[in-house]
């Protein structure tokens, strides 16, 4: 059975994005933190994103090979382009124009269950708060890797809100100095 890894770019203070959806924050310039996301886009069969996720990433990495925003974003681009990308969305006629994509979202545990009991590599979800709450929830996560950004942001979507207690397994911690930002691991 392939794994679900839970990857999160989150602030110091556990927020996934800031006050009305703000990401500014995770603008960084930093060839290790780039080579390592090449590493784990390489890793892993495909990426799912909840429909808000990929709408937003829509909007950018499709030109982002001609356009980045960093050096990093043009190398990475391919794999994030080239990916196959599953969308979570109670509308399963939601426009799908960043491609290959499909969606899932009628029995999301029984239909993520299955994506598992296939044979590859790991799947990778980059998600809003809500959808990766929801996969928690669900126990869909074997893993979590958290990117915990340098910032403060006092206030916006916290990444843990239910309240359960979980204890996870240390896997990794690996810092980038360029960026300050640092990368922990764990299983669930």
């Amino acid at each position: 059975m392939r794994a679900l890894i839970l990857h999160m770019m989150v602030s110091l203070d556990g927020f996934a994005a800031g006050l009305d959806g703000d990401l500014e924050w995770v603008g960084v310039d930093d060839p290790d933190l780039d080579g390592y996301l090449g590493e784990l886009l390489g890793s892993v069969d495909a990426q799912i994103f909840g429909r808000k996720s990929y709408e937003l990433l829509a909007q950018y990495w499709p030109q982002a090979q001609e356009n980045p925003a960093t050096p990093g974003d043009a190398k990475l681009a391919a794999l994030v382009n080239g990916l196959p990308k599953i969308v979570v969305t109670s509308r399963p006629d939601a426009p799908l124009d960043w491609q290959p994509a499909s969606t899932v979202g009628a029995d999301l545990t029984a239909e993520i269950a299955e994506l598992k009991r296939r044979p590859g590599k790991p799947l990778v979800l980059f998600a809003g708060a809500s959808t990766a709450q929801e996969f928690l929830r669900r126990e869909l996560v074997d893993e979590i890797r958290l990117l915990i950004f340098p910032v403060l942001l006092g206030a916006g979507e916290p990444l843990f809100t239910d309240g359960t207690r979980r204890n996870l397994q240390f896997l990794e911690s690996r810092p980038f100095p360029t960026s300050g930002v640092v990368l922990q691991s764990y299983r669930t």
